[in-house]
């Protein structure tokens, strides 16, 4: 459409004077009106200045309008032109449009408004013709200027146009490879190929990684982009086909790829080295412990069959004592590293019967008041049954020995349901510690409280955090001095896909 401080420039060509001046008359107020009295000065006036329609009288002496208009296609090809001619002249009419190419034409006499019709929609045309020469022509700017290759390919793939930059990547002139079938330079085409035809069915835009061949018989990679900008002036559908230069990212690519490889082999190779040195660690452990057990038995025993009184039954007892602290600490070894051995095999458990089997085996009769369990009956977990005994042996055990001074002795084993866990923990009323100090209660070997209050080896724990962990959970604590504590774990509701601990070899 026409901006409306744009005026439509009209001119009109009549041999006779009064034509002239009434047509001049009619229109002057909606158009600038331009007016010449022969052929040769209606031409003068086009090549001076702008003009959006020209209408010519057909009968003119020395030029008539159907040849006028014909010279006017040729020099003025944005300019809608119109004859204007009596109704016998059919075959001027016809001359017009055959040479001319003429937009329409009027009769004499014309109707002003209907001839003021036409001449809108003709400027209209000449204004959509303005904008697409401004348009093709800043599109032409633009696509040989371009710093990336572009092409115009046909229907049938053949190259119709390609700018500098397309001749420059290819190391060929941009004259040579007008013509060209676009799989001819590239060093794989079918896809490429197929989804140019898509492109042409209306599927829009695509992009793909395509690999062409340059003059020096090199590959480049590039990032391929087509669009489809429909029917070229042959009648023929196009594609516009750019490319990016990435033989650079693909070669980095390439190197991230091989430094990752080379990356994962090293890992391949520290990790299996790293387990057999847990492995041979475990083995040693176990070892050491199992051989330690029968000599340390055999001393036990034999300082029971030692007659004597005074220091001799003094020194004799401190000896057994101390034997049977060795003896504990070797069944803890023992229990620590089956228990770093064992694989887990987890199915659905019921968890109070669990702990109800834990307490009825482990748990003194007289003690068993104490303890409240609070889990739902019927709810199951996928755990390993074996596992999660030994796990509530030591906590309960530990629950009941640091609280055995209390008078009202109470164990709390409790469950909460979240998201995509099942919650549980132990509490206790007992004298608790200090979490302050940063310690780390479950590692192997701490103790939190001194030998002679409180017997054991400060293992219990770390079993308990293993088996949670190879279960794919967390355990932590909570305590504070003369207050209790409480070891809460969690486990998850469905089965992880890696449950074991790093390193460890899978069943």
């Amino acid at each position: 459409m026409m901006s409306p401080s744009e005026r439509i420039t009209v001119l009109y060509v009549d041999d006779e004077p009064g034509n002239l001046t009434g047509f001049k008359s009619n229109f002057r107020r909606e158009f600038n009106v331009l007016t010449a009295t022969s052929g040769a000065e209606g031409l003068e006036l086009l090549a001076a200045q702008e003009v959006h329609v020209v209408i010519s009288d057909q009968r003119m002496p020395g030029m008539e309008g159907a040849d006028f208009l014909a010279i006017v296609k040729d020099r003025h090809p944005q300019v809608v032109r119109m004859l204007m001619t009596a109704y016998a002249d059919v075959q001027a009419v016809i001359d017009a449009v055959n040479k001319g190419k003429i937009f329409g034409y009027t009769t004499k006499p014309y109707d002003p408004a209907d001839l003021r019709i036409k001449i809108e929609q003709a400027a209209e045309l000449a204004m959509a013709r303005k904008e697409r020469d401004r348009t093709s022509a800043l599109y032409r700017a633009n696509f040989e200027e371009a710093g990336d290759p572009m092409m115009i390919v046909d229907e049938h793939g053949v190259i119709q146009q390609a700018n500098a930059a397309c001749g420059r990547l290819l190391g060929k002139e941009v004259t040579a490879l007008t013509g060209l079938e676009l799989g001819s330079i590239m060093e794989s085409t079918p896809l490429g190929i197929t989804q140019l035809g898509q492109l042409l069915s209306g599927l829009g835009t695509t992009s793909l990684d395509v690999s062409v061949r340059t003059s020096l018989g090199t590959v480049a990679d590039c990032l391929m982009t087509a669009s489809r900008i429909g029917f070229g002036p042959q009648g023929l559908d196009r594609v516009q086909v750019v490319f990016k230069d990435i033989t650079d990212r693909k070669q980095e690519e390439l190197r991230l790829r091989k430094l990752n490889d080379d990356l994962d082999k090293r890992v391949a190779i520290r990790t299996r080295q790293l387990r057999e040195a847990i492995d041979d660690l475990a083995s040693f452990s176990y070892t050491v412990a199992h051989d330690l057990r029968s000599p340390l038995k055999n001393i036990k025993a034999m300082t029971k069959m030692l007659d004597g009184t005074g220091e001799q039954t003094d020194l004799a007892s401190r000896i057994e004592a101390g034997t049977t602290r060795m003896l504990d600490l070797v069944d803890d070894l023992l229990r620590f590293a089956l228990t770093n051995k064992s694989h887990i095999n987890r199915v659905p458990q019921d968890l109070r019967t669990i702990v109800q089997e834990v307490v009825q085996s482990n748990v003194p009769e007289e003690k068993r008041g104490s303890i409240t369990i609070d889990i739902p009956e019927g709810l199951n977990a996928p755990v390993d049954k074996a596992m999660l005994k030994v796990l509530f042996v030591n906590l309960i055990g530990n629950a009941l020995k640091f609280s055995r001074d209390r008078e009202d002795q109470r164990i709390l084993i409790g469950y909460e349901r979240e998201m995509e866990a099942h919650h549980l923990w132990v509490a206790d009323n007992g004298v608790g510690f200090d979490m302050s100090s940063g310690i780390d209660v479950f590692g192997a070997f701490k103790r939190l409280h001194r030998a002679d209050k409180f017997e054991g080896s400060g293992i219990g724990l770390s079993i308990v955090q293993r088996i949670v962990k190879k279960h794919g959970g967390e355990a932590w604590a909570e305590s504070a001095p003369d207050k209790g504590c409480t070891i809460h774990f969690r486990i998850p509701s469905e089965v992880p896909k890696d449950n074991a601990l790093p390193f460890e070899e899978r069943a």
